[in-house]
């Protein structure tokens, strides 16, 4: 408990990992005292550890929202913390975080509610995509991607419209995840207005497979919408387990984008590719 107030972050995120792993008040309570941290990534582990103390003691979450005070640190903790605890009484308490005059703790109870996944916030949410700050735009935008049914895609369009480019930019995103065929469709139109379009719209059509223009990989802006709608992680379990074989070379394309430590390695795993396409794909790449 002593090391969650260590002066070393390290310490302290570490300390808060494990005494999470204690299921007692002792623990419990001295989490609670640390949650008004302005440290994100204290933060983080934090209220991680609380949601785990927590789980199936509704009854604690709701004496918490109870007791919050009125202080902008305790506000984002407690934010960070119902989002990852998803109960249903914490609903109201992160919807009236929306209404705060601080655009950090709206965004996070934006970012919270998005984790309900609930189809019912579509139209609260589309009130905050004309927020006066671009981070919670930007945050309801995130949010309304993650419940991605025809309404969602249908606000999204009219985020596309924002002033902030890095709020258009995550409507594109936001877009391509419900339907990328229609969302390229809707960008093009776009394009004319914004410039950035079309280096969207090349990072879509390569994440989705369509077209594998090789500019994208010199294009941070393309690379990073690739990035973002194929995982990392995912593309390389494509790669290693995927019986299909133009999964298997979708991902390869993909991973050879961004240049890890591990690509050797990559390469070397695709050089013994039972397909011929992947195998000599790959030599390319080690000549190049």
């Amino acid at each position: 408990s002593s090391m969650l107030v260590d002066p070393a972050p390290r310490v302290r995120i570490k300390a808060a990992h494990l005494i999470g792993k204690y299921k007692n008040p002792g623990a419990l309570g001295a989490l609670l005292h640390t949650m008004d941290t302005s440290d994100r990534h204290f933060r983080e582990a934090v209220t991680s550890s609380l949601s785990e103390l927590l789980r199936g003691e509704p009854e604690k979450i709701g004496e918490l929202i109870k007791g919050v005070p009125e202080t902008k640190t305790r506000k984002l903790g407690m934010a960070w913390l119902m989002g990852k605890t998803r109960k249903r009484g914490a609903l109201t308490f992160l919807v009236d975080l929306l209404t705060d005059n601080d655009a950090d703790v709206r965004s996070s109870a934006i970012g919270a509610l998005g984790k309900f996944k609930n189809k019912q916030l579509l139209g609260t949410f589309e009130k905050l995509i004309y927020d006066t700050n671009e981070r919670v735009r930007a945050a309801t935008v995130n949010a309304i991607s993650v419940i991605g049914d025809n309404r969602a895609f249908e606000i999204l369009k009219t985020a596309l419209e924002d002033v902030d480019q890095y709020v258009r930019k995550r409507a594109a995103i936001g877009l391509a995840k419900i339907d990328s065929k229609k969302a390229v469709d809707i960008l093009k139109g776009k394009s004319t207005k914004f410039l950035e379009m079309d280096l969207y719209i090349k990072g879509i059509l390569f994440a989705s497979g369509h077209t594998y223009d090789k500019t994208v990989y010199e294009d941070e802006d393309s690379k990073s919408i690739v990035e973002e709608l194929c995982p990392e992680k995912e593309m390389f379990n494509n790669f290693r387990a995927s019986s299909d074989k133009n999964i298997r070379l979708h991902a390869f394309r993909v991973l050879n984008l961004f240049k890890r430590e591990g690509i050797p390695n990559l390469l070397a795993i695709a050089q013994k590719d039972p397909s011929p396409e992947i195998r000599e794909e790959a030599e390319k790449h080690v000549s190049r």
